[in-house]
């Protein structure tokens, strides 16, 4: 047999509920913002590395820590590499990916990178995606992403790179596949 006061708590745990299904409090307790939904965004581009090397006449990096360690562990770069839509550097550029990476790795090859990827061109000119991972020895891998700006605020998704087979001596390509989750921002 339920006592009261056991009736009493049911009744305290189950009114929230009722009231919410009931639509009661809608009107006493609106929400004060308009939240936005969240959109999901797929772009397709191509990086293009002209490496710190001699002869590369166009470089977009340059080392700005140089280590006596074994495979460089701790050599860093700043980079301002070129992102198109097509494989040729010479063709509709759509922005830089601007930051740095540094050898992270003691025993292997493994570059830790950090950039943000600013958009110049097109129908997200101004707007930023913040990017970070690794970059090894396999032709292939995946970066996180971990903000932005502009159309592609409080983002977050990943990017799939892919060495392409245009790469050069002096212009190292890599294929992007970028897969973003972002909200806009409200207009007030």
């Amino acid at each position: 047999m339920a006592t009261p006061s056991h009736s009493l708590i049911f009744l305290f745990l189950c009114l929230p509920a009722v009231l919410v299904k009931a639509n009661i409090l809608g009107d006493i307790y609106p929400c004060p913002c308009k939240c936005s939904q969240e959109n999901e965004t797929s772009l397709h581009m191509y990086l293009h590395q002209f490496p710190a090397l001699p002869g590369v006449p166009n470089r977009n990096e340059y080392g700005v820590i140089n280590s006596t360690e074994p495979i460089g562990f701790g050599q860093m770069y700043v980079h301002d590499w070129l992102l198109t839509i097509g494989t040729s550097a010479n063709e509709n550029a759509v922005g830089r990916l601007q930051g740095f990476h540094l050898q992270a790795g003691q025993t292997t090859t493994s570059w830790y990178m950090a950039h943000t990827m600013v958009f110049s061109d097109g129908s997200f000119a101004g707007s930023t995606i913040e990017v970070s991972g690794l970059l090894g020895v396999k032709p292939n891998g995946q970066w996180s992403i971990t903000g932005g700006t502009g159309t592609f605020a409080s983002a977050h998704g990943t990017i799939k790179f892919t060495n392409s087979q245009s790469s050069t001596a002096t212009d190292d390509i890599r294929e992007l596949d970028i897969h973003v989750f972002h909200t806009p921002e409200a207009v007030v």
